[in-house]
């Protein structure tokens, strides 16, 4: 018997002595590197020539690829279907809902230090999971607006357009009888013809990108063939805001302020590694220092265990409290924001009055004063403008309800999607219950029994 242990013990001093070789023969590889190395060069006086190096489609045919454009039909499209489906079809948000799933099987089946975690830790994910959803909505909301505004505005240019082409071609035809033109210049009304192009071409390429964007958001299959329409109640509200009112009805649904909420109310030793998690979040060093694990560790540091409660409950209502001033200061902002684009709409609105008084009072005159037709189209032009000016005005002032709607959390709750918490409304805690003193030299002392000086 002594004899097969010596022999198993040798064995062992063996294989631990040949044992098995480092494959890399302890060294580290080198990694590629290309030496900065580079001729030298005078430079170009001149640059390219690129209208001899481009085609010209006017004189050639350059059979260029023309972007995606809608048929006879569009998809209608209406607000609350691009704010719900957005909301219910969010991918990060229904695989938060399985990790939900899951936490409830180990809650079921699992002892009750572990449940108690587990809770906190799912109420966390419902939170979690409805701001997503709230977030899938505005974006909806945001895109569905802007896509609204652009296909109002396309009209707007297209009348712009055809007023230009018109004056050009009205140049041409006074330059040709040897007519006079009233100073104006071909080139910069050509120039003007070329821009509204550009706009054009920016138009139908936002077009498409929007259209991608919501196909995604509301769980379509993504295609450049079709197109959403979106029915919109083009009405402004221009009623005044209180800020402060939106501010009460939004600060107490905000998921981060509840999410810190639950923990701080919610926090005792055995869902310390909850706390470390959510504190983990707004910094990566934030709950990085945990106890070492081992009896030995435990019992040497036996009277300093129970202190992370203290150093984490602190943690947390620092945290709580530069929420809140955030939060504040973001639905504030998105409460401005309305305001202002309030004003702009006005403005803009006021433009379009003016702009069209202006259209009529010259062809109310165009034949007593002989007006000549050029001054009446470049009226009409700068009418066009206002009024493509006004409409993306009140687009963006539906956009910037969206802002503050999503600001107040309110959104994912409008399609149903209120979160469903299990430790919301019970607010023992040790953090509820005592506080640590805070070291300083007149220091006050903890008015709870349970603490230690």
């Amino acid at each position: 018997m002594r004899l097969k242990q010596v022999a198993t013990l040798g064995a062992a001093l063996v294989a631990a002595a040949l044992g098995c070789r480092c494959p890399s023969r302890c060294c580290v590889p080198a990694t590629p590197h290309v030496a900065c190395n580079f001729a030298d060069t005078t430079g170009e006086d001149q640059p390219p020539n690129l209208s001899d190096l481009t085609p010209d489609c006017n004189a050639q045919e350059c059979n260029l690829q023309e972007l995606p454009s809608p048929g006879e039909t569009y998809q209608l499209l209406t607000a609350s279907d691009a704010q719900c489906r957005a909301a219910a079809n969010a991918t990060i948000a229904n695989l938060v809902v399985l990790e939900e799933h899951w936490a409830g099987v180990v809650i079921e089946c699992d002892s009750k230090i572990v449940q108690q975690n587990v809770c906190l830790q799912r109420d966390l994910l419902e939170l979690h999971a409805a701001d997503v959803r709230n977030k899938a909505a505005a974006s909806a909301l945001e895109a569905f607006y802007q896509l609204a505004g652009l296909e109002a505005r396309k009209h707007y240019l297209e009348l712009a357009t055809l007023e230009t082409t018109r004056t050009r071609e009205r140049i041409d035809k006074f330059t040709d009888q040897g007519l006079p033109v009233d100073g104006l210049d071909r080139d910069e009304t050509d120039a003007r013809l070329t821009e509204l192009q550009h706009q054009r071409l920016q138009l139908d390429f936002a077009r498409v990108q929007l259209n991608g964007q919501l196909q995604k958001l509301l769980g379509c299959p993504i295609s450049e063939e079709t197109f959403f329409w979106p029915q919109v109640d083009w009405t402004p509200n221009l009623e005044p805001l209180n800020a402060e009112s939106e501010l009460a009805a939004g600060l107490p649904n905000r998921f981060d302020i509840r999410g810190l909420e639950l923990v701080l109310c919610n926090l005792e030793k055995s869902t310390i590694r909850v706390a470390r998690g959510v504190l983990g979040v707004a910094d990566a060093t934030l709950g990085s220092v945990e106890p070492t694990e081992g009896i030995v560790h435990r019992l040497r540091c036996i009277k300093c265990n129970d202190h992370e409660l203290d150093v984490r409950c602190r943690q947390l209502s620092m945290l709580h409290a530069d929420t809140e001033q955030l939060a504040t200061a973001e639905i504030k902002g998105a409460v401005y924001q309305i305001v202002m684009q309030q004003q702009r709409v006005a403005l803009a609105r006021t433009a379009v009055e003016t702009r069209r008084k202006n259209v009529d009072a010259l062809l109310a005159r165009r034949d007593a004063n002989d007006t000549p037709i050029f001054e009446i189209s470049a009226a009409r032009g700068r009418l066009y403008d206002a009024e493509a000016d006004l409409v993306q005005q009140v687009a963006a002032l539906k956009s910037a309800e969206v802002g503050l709607k999503r600001t107040q959390a309110a959104l994912a709750a409008e399609c149903g999607f209120e979160p469903k918490l299990c430790c919301e409304g019970c607010c023992n805690g040790h953090c509820m219950r005592c506080q640590a003193p805070t070291c300083k030299t007149c220091e006050l002392p903890c008015k709870c029994e349970n603490c230690r000086k």
